[in-house]
Protein backbone atom coordinates (compact mmCIF):
# COMPACT_ATOMS: atom_id res chain seq x y z
CA UNK A 1 0.00 0.00 0.00
CA UNK A 2 3.05 2.60 1.02
CA UNK A 3 4.51 1.86 -2.62
CA UNK A 4 1.13 2.99 -4.29
CA UNK A 5 0.88 5.83 -2.22
CA UNK A 6 4.63 6.78 -2.72
CA UNK A 7 3.50 6.31 -7.20
CA UNK A 8 0.60 8.62 -6.50
CA UNK A 9 3.17 11.13 -4.60
CA UNK A 10 5.59 11.22 -7.29
CA UNK A 11 3.30 11.67 -10.18
CA UNK A 12 1.50 13.85 -8.54
CA UNK A 13 4.94 15.53 -7.91
CA UNK A 14 5.20 15.47 -11.39
CA UNK A 15 1.79 17.39 -12.37
CA UNK A 16 1.58 19.61 -9.62
CA UNK A 17 5.47 21.19 -9.86
CA UNK A 18 5.21 21.23 -13.88
CA UNK A 19 8.62 19.86 -15.37
CA UNK A 20 10.22 18.35 -12.21
CA UNK A 21 13.77 17.96 -11.40
CA UNK A 22 16.53 18.81 -13.33
CA UNK A 23 14.62 19.41 -17.03
CA UNK A 24 12.73 22.12 -15.04
CA UNK A 25 15.71 23.17 -14.28
CA UNK A 26 16.46 25.49 -16.77
CA UNK A 27 14.21 28.39 -14.72
CA UNK A 28 16.28 27.83 -11.37
CA UNK A 29 18.84 30.11 -10.49
CA UNK A 30 22.54 28.94 -11.75
CA UNK A 31 23.66 28.06 -8.16
CA UNK A 32 20.99 26.03 -7.68
CA UNK A 33 21.34 24.15 -10.59
CA UNK A 34 25.19 23.26 -9.19
CA UNK A 35 23.97 22.31 -5.91
CA UNK A 36 21.59 19.65 -7.83
CA UNK A 37 24.29 18.44 -10.37
CA UNK A 38 26.63 18.13 -7.66
CA UNK A 39 24.18 16.34 -5.16
CA UNK A 40 23.11 13.64 -7.85
CA UNK A 41 25.40 13.36 -10.49
CA UNK A 42 27.19 9.80 -8.91
CA UNK A 43 29.50 9.61 -11.63
CA UNK A 44 31.00 13.29 -11.69
CA UNK A 45 30.55 13.33 -15.30
CA UNK A 46 28.66 16.63 -14.92
CA UNK A 47 25.30 15.58 -16.24
CA UNK A 48 22.81 13.43 -15.05
CA UNK A 49 21.68 10.57 -16.67
CA UNK A 50 18.77 8.36 -16.31
CA UNK A 51 19.76 6.28 -13.11
CA UNK A 52 20.86 10.15 -11.62
CA UNK A 53 17.04 11.42 -12.99
CA UNK A 54 15.27 8.82 -10.91
CA UNK A 55 17.75 9.06 -8.04
CA UNK A 56 16.63 12.34 -8.09
CA UNK A 57 12.71 11.84 -8.26
CA UNK A 58 12.56 8.97 -5.66
CA UNK A 59 14.61 11.70 -3.52
CA UNK A 60 11.95 14.65 -4.34
CA UNK A 61 8.87 11.96 -3.79
CA UNK A 62 10.20 10.59 -0.34
CA UNK A 63 10.97 13.95 1.25
CA UNK A 64 7.06 15.39 0.16
CA UNK A 65 6.12 11.66 1.75
CA UNK A 66 7.65 13.45 4.80
CA UNK A 67 6.23 16.20 4.91
CA UNK A 68 3.06 14.98 4.36
CA UNK A 69 3.51 12.21 7.05
CA UNK A 70 2.73 15.28 9.65
CA UNK A 71 2.66 11.90 12.40
CA UNK A 72 5.30 10.14 11.34
CA UNK A 73 3.73 6.70 11.12
CA UNK A 74 4.67 5.84 7.57
CA UNK A 75 1.57 6.32 6.15
CA UNK A 76 -0.75 8.76 5.00
CA UNK A 77 -4.20 9.40 5.71
CA UNK A 78 -6.92 10.90 3.90
CA UNK A 79 -7.05 13.89 6.35
CA UNK A 80 -2.80 14.00 5.78
CA UNK A 81 -3.62 14.41 2.36
CA UNK A 82 -6.11 17.18 2.46
CA UNK A 83 -3.85 19.51 4.68
CA UNK A 84 -1.43 18.59 2.10
CA UNK A 85 -3.89 19.36 -1.01
CA UNK A 86 -4.49 23.16 1.14
CA UNK A 87 -1.13 23.79 1.50
CA UNK A 88 -0.33 23.59 -1.77
CA UNK A 89 -3.05 25.69 -2.93
CA UNK A 90 -1.78 28.10 -0.69
CA UNK A 91 1.83 28.08 -1.93
CA UNK A 92 -0.05 27.95 -5.58
CA UNK A 93 -1.52 31.50 -4.16
CA UNK A 94 1.81 32.60 -3.19
CA UNK A 95 3.47 32.19 -6.18
CA UNK A 96 1.15 33.45 -8.47
CA UNK A 97 -0.26 36.54 -6.94
CA UNK A 98 -3.37 35.05 -5.35
CA UNK A 99 -4.48 33.50 -8.43
CA UNK A 100 -7.32 31.26 -7.84
CA UNK A 101 -7.24 27.29 -9.16
CA UNK A 102 -9.44 25.59 -11.00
Amino acid sequence: MLKKWKLLLATSALVVGGAAGFAGAKTLPPAHRAKLLEKFDANRDGKLDAGERVAMKEARVEKMFAKLDTNSDGKLTLEELKAGRMAMRGHHKRLHGGAKRP
